[in-house]
């Protein structure tokens, strides 16, 4: 146990997270005699469990086999009697939020087993737990007498039940009452003596309880800070007064907040003996500055100002400030917002200097607060600058750390805004180091549920994000997308498009996805097949004949679906031919050319496997051959090959000079045109040698032209070959949608 104990600790954080969500994944493993969790693998377990989305129960928490110090349970399904088993086990820590089953019975129960371990207790929004508690204990009732940490948070007119908890524990050092109403004036709070941390975050009234405050001498830390909006801090009638109250009444004070508020004053530069404050409260601490200031929100924006008397400052003046305020709110959703979205606008209009500091504050957010949309939804625009600066370095292991966050987010937020922030993180990640597309698989399926489950721009996003992926990864990865369900799933939104009648992007990008998904891939060749992909190209075309884009690429899809030799005679059908046939006369080269391809390979294999009678093999060739004649060799194209090896199959072919005649002028074309990309890569896959093979034969003329005006593009351009960049083939066969671009920043949305 032991040596696995160890090992536990010297993890990597994304390893842990897989093997704790995993185990959450498959609880029932727990049940297993053989089976036993140490304390601490177990405690992050529970929390692991519940960011998962899943419900603690009593059932769950019998199966601990260990004794568990600590235990956080959020809105959870735990009575009575399943919190007892947990007490027995001598618990150091309890946070118990929104478990409305817990009956006002709970301080009898920790009387009864947690008096005497218990070390902190957190009570927040458990329903009627507290209200319904019967009224004054009396001090001999309450044993939690090691009791040093109490929280209780959203609890209303509580006044007579929170004297009657607190008073008979007398050892407490830090007390949290916030979002709690109606607390009367804190008398029964001043018999603390060692109270050092009081927190009484967004509790109204304030001004009837300063004067109990400030008779804490010992307190060190003092949070009176509101979540309110930038333009309506909470209102003191003589803030300036008050604030110097506290301060002078309370000589131990080194960590003050007032955020929200306007205790700041409105700032003319006050003097003192020693030193100069422009908050005029806190002129006494001139001379003996804070350690802490919270001044987040505060009026007349008191955060600015140059004479602050404080060594660290939380609040919204610049970078270092919003930092701390990340940091100190960490626990409040309302104020982290806030905080959250003046990160994204100093990250937007770049100006950060520690980018890294940025990014792990916004990725602890994020994983703090899976479950708040808002939170997750700005995160994530943040994250997009972020990864935009990333992009510089080599900073592996962050990108990862990103990815996992971001993932988190989609997968719990099935929202338009969520996917396309995730969507253009991905694409630059996809852009720029595509080896570092981690989590592929997570990824793809993900996105598929999306896709399967969403409508509107939740699939047109999503869909773009796989014909990025798509167009990206190598074969291999290529035909696991294919495994995971991507042809079938485009098939069904094919499907789904025609049933409705509705053309547009979603249904050119799913027919893009496709092409990019079967190249040099003939396992998702035969998927297309399978899933009567045959008959949705002929619907598509019979229903939109004059989308351009769509037909482009069901041709190019179909063209690898030709390529594979096993696959062909699937082809040799009447109305398919007939209609690549008619194709071959579309005006727009696109069209024309991936017609003209499909045919060639189709031809290529020899007149015996021609069974179409249909057009007859010959009057097909003669219609493609007439087609190519009338294209543009200085056509600029939207295509990318990764390999010449299907084209320079079909230069071989001499018993079909017109395959040959159509490899011949593709050659031809990408060279002069992209000269830089593809006379390399001709070069590398021996192409020229077998070129100059057929200018020594007796092809046809045409064909020998168009082979030495590669050869003669080639040896013109030299040896400075110019490698091929990813950014070049993701832009020309992207689909055309600005979605899977790096977009200007007005595309990154914070909402709908």
């Amino acid at each position: 146990m032991q040596a696995l104990l160890s090992l536990w600790s010297q993890s990597p954080p994304q390893l842990k997270s897989l093997c704790l969500k995993y185990i959450a994944e498959n609880v029932d493993i727990l049940k297993r005699k053989d089976v036993q969790l140490p304390i601490e693998v177990w405690e992050s377990f529970i929390d692991m469990y519940q960011r998962l989305g899943y419900i603690v129960d009593d059932h769950l928490l019998a199966l601990s086999n260990c004794h568990i110090k600590r235990l956080h349970l959020r809105q959870a399904d735990v009575t009575d009697a399943g919190l007892i088993v947990v007490l027995t086990q001598q618990l150091v820590e309890l946070d118990l939020r929104h478990c409305d089953r817990l009956t006002p019975n709970l301080i009898q129960y920790l009387n009864q087993y947690g008096g005497d371990s218990l070390q902190s207790l957190t009570l927040a929004s458990n329903g009627n737990l507290l209200s319904g508690m019967p009224p004054l204990y009396g001090s001999s009732d309450i044993k939690l007498h090691n009791l040093k940490r109490l929280i209780i948070n959203d609890l209303a007119g509580c006044e007579t039940r929170l004297k009657s908890l607190i008073s008979p524990v007398r050892n407490l050092t830090h007390l949290d009452l916030s979002n709690c109403s109606n607390l009367g004036d804190l008398s029964y709070v001043t018999p603390l003596e060692n109270l050092t941390s009081l927190i009484l975050y967004n509790v109204k009234e304030m001004h009837f309880t300063i004067l109990a405050i400030c008779k804490l001498k010992n307190l060190r830390h003092l949070d009176l800070s509101q979540p309110v909006p930038k333009e309506a801090p909470r209102m003191y009638k003589r803030p300036d007064y008050y604030l110097d109250l506290i301060v002078t009444s309370l000589p131990n004070l080194v960590s003050l907040d007032i955020s929200g508020s306007n205790l700041a004053g409105k700032g003319p530069v006050a003097m003192a003996k020693d030193g100069i404050s422009d908050i005029p409260g806190l002129v006494s601490r001139a001379s003996n500055p804070l350690h802490f200031l919270g001044l987040f929100y505060t009026s007349h924006a008191a955060s600015t100002r140059h004479h602050i008397p404080a060594k660290v400052v939380s609040g919204d003046a610049n970078e270092a400030q919003l930092l701390v305020a990340a940091s100190a709110y960490m626990e409040r959703p309302p104020m982290l917002k806030n905080v959250l979205h003046e990160i994204f606008f100093i990250l937007r209009n770049e100006m950060f200097n520690d980018w890294k500091a940025c990014l792990d504050t916004v990725i602890q957010i994020m994983d703090r607060h899976l479950n708040d949309e808002s939170i997750q939804t700005t995160g994530s625009a943040s994250l997009y600058y972020l990864m935009k600066h990333l992009q510089k370095g080599q900073h592996t292991q962050t990108k990862q750390r990103l990815m996992w966050t971001l993932l988190n987010g989609l997968e719990a937020h099935a929202t338009a805004t969520m996917m396309k922030n995730c969507c253009l993180i991905l694409t630059l990640i996809l852009r720029f180091t595509p080896h570092e597309l981690f989590y592929f698989e997570r990824i793809v399926k993900l996105t598929l549920r999306r896709v399967e489950t969403g409508e509107g721009p939740i699939r047109r996003n999503g869909i773009t994000l796989l014909n990025s992926i798509a167009v990206t990864v190598d074969s291999k990865d290529k035909e696991h997308m294919g495994d995971y369900g991507t042809i079938y799933r485009m098939l069904a939104v094919i499907e789904s498009h025609l049933r409705n009648k509705i053309s547009g992007e979603i249904l050119d990008t799913a027919w893009s996805t496709m092409w990019n998904a079967t190249d040099e891939t003939p396992r998702n060749c035969q998927r297309f097949l399978d899933g009567n992909g045959m008959e949705m190209f002929l619907r598509c075309l019979r229903a939109f004949p004059k989308k351009e884009e769509m037909i482009r690429n069901m041709l190019g899809l179909l063209g690898n679906v030709a390529e594979v030799s096993w696959l062909r005679p699937q082809l040799m059908n009447c109305r398919f031919v007939q209609e690549i046939t008619k194709l071959l006369d579309y005006d727009g080269i696109e069209v024309s050319y991936n017609a003209a391809g499909v045919l060639s390979n189709m031809a290529s294999d020899g007149e015996e496997y021609w069974t179409v009678e249909e057009p007859s093999r010959a009057e097909a060739l003669r219609r493609m051959v007439f087609a190519i004649e009338c294209w543009d060799l200085s056509t600029q194209r939207f295509i990318h090959y990764r390999s010449f090896e299907p084209i320079l199959g079909l230069l071989r072919k001499s018993h079909t000079p017109e395959c040959q005649h159509w490899a011949a002028w593709a050659l031809a074309n990408l060279t002069r045109v992209y000269p830089d990309k593809y006379c390399p890569l001709l070069e590398s896959e021996n192409g020229i040698p077998l070129l100059r093979q057929l200018l020594e034969t007796d092809v046809n003329e045409r064909v020998k032209q168009l082979c030495q005006m590669v050869i003669d593009q080639c040896v013109h351009l030299g040896k400075g070959y110019i490698p091929m960049e990813v950014e070049e083939y993701v832009e020309e066969e992207d689909n055309g949608d600005d979605e899977g671009d790096e977009n200007d920043d007005g595309d990154m949305q914070l909402d709908g």
